[in-house]
């Protein structure tokens, strides 16, 4: 129940950074929204140098909206990074639970 609270959160989310809950954002709806919402995931974001960069990186091409699929790519990217690092933090608490 968790996970389908926390998609339809992302939905909701996504489709309310649009003043018409449009099925696409503009750059700076998307910029304002992620800095808001992931200030600390996506620090890049903030200037437009770093919302340029992030936008290449998710292959929105310039002038173009964000879809809820490029979105979803930048949602894919910090939830692997962040599995990573909470993967190594369990792997680094289990060797030093073994070497007590």
């Amino acid at each position: 129940m968790n996970l389908e609270l926390a998609l339809n959160t992302l939905v909701k989310n996504f489709h309310s950074a649009s003043p018409i809950d449009a099925d696409m954002l503009t750059a700076q709806e998307f910029q304002s929204r992620i800095s808001k919402e992931m200030p600390t995931m996506v620090k890049t974001a903030g200037d437009q140098e770093g919302l340029n960069k992030l936008l290449a990186d998710l292959n929105v091409e310039e002038g173009k909206g964000v879809t809820f699929k490029d979105f979803w790519r930048l949602v894919d990217s910090l939830a692997t990074a962040q599995f990573g690092l909470q993967s190594k933090e369990k792997q680094m608490k289990c060797v030093k639970c073994s070497l007590m």
